[in-house]
């Protein structure tokens, strides 16, 4: 099943939990924006080039992304929720995902060991690219997930950095095919790279947060002052 059908589908889920309350919403432009996230994540990947502990570096670097993916989605659904409190569910989300993707895991360690091997640091660059791609759309699927099952069961997105969310989250990621987004989104990976779109994006770099073209040595984000990578 492609990917962004999933992507899709969660959409539509969280829609009918919101019972009309997100109807003005455009899916097209959320689903762009996941995959703008996307393809940054995995063009900024570029360090994993370097010798030494690349992949742990990429890995911040694309969890910094899932946050800002996160409050890109908010911002499109019209939710307010405090910056701290959409990386509370982040850093959560990452720690449950972590246990159910060792495949997900054992790339960025790999990556890591690779990248001190002669000659090898250019696979570690396509496999943390690869993994920083599946990252951000797994994570959005989940996310998207999390704001279904809250708004189903408290009517509302009231959700807050306490216990009771660590343990929604949980669950979320338990009934996630977690495998098979990852199976999934590999594949679009590849698709996305014999296409062309990661050349595109390094000749053209935009800011994920805003979509604005970046200027050379642009580290922060004109509109809202993200850190970029």
């Amino acid at each position: 099943m492609n990917i962004k059908y999933l992507l899709y589908a969660a959409l539509t889920e969280l829609q009918k939990a919101a019972k009309g309350a997100l109807a003005g919403t455009e899916i097209e432009v959320i689903a762009d924006t996941i995959n703008r996230f996307a393809i940054y994540s995995a063009v900024a990947s570029a360090v994993a080039m370097f010798p030494g502990p690349a992949g742990v570096i990429a890995m911040l670097s694309q969890c910094g992304l899932v946050w800002g993916t996160y409050l890109a989605i908010n911002k499109h659904l019209g939710i307010s929720l405090k910056e701290e409190v959409v990386k509370f569910i982040g850093s959560a989300v990452l720690t449950n995902l972590a246990t159910a993707a060792t495949t997900l895991v054992a790339s960025y360690v790999g990556a890591t060991i690779l990248s001190w091997l002669p000659f090898a640091n250019l696979l570690a660059g396509v496999l943390i690219a690869a993994m920083g791609y599946v990252l951000i759309y797994l994570s959005a699927i989940v996310y998207l997930n999390i704001l279904t099952k809250v708004m189903r069961v408290k009517g509302s997105f009231n959700l807050d950095q306490s216990q009771a969310t660590k343990e929604l989250i949980a669950d979320v990621v338990s009934e996630t095919d977690v495998k098979g987004i990852i199976k999934e989104g590999t594949q679009l990976f590849k698709e996305a790279y014999k296409n062309g779109e990661f050349k595109a994006a390094r000749k053209n770099p935009t800011c994920p947060y805003c979509g604005e073209t970046l200027k050379e040595g642009q580290k922060f984000c004109s509109v809202y002052g993200n850190k970029l990578n």
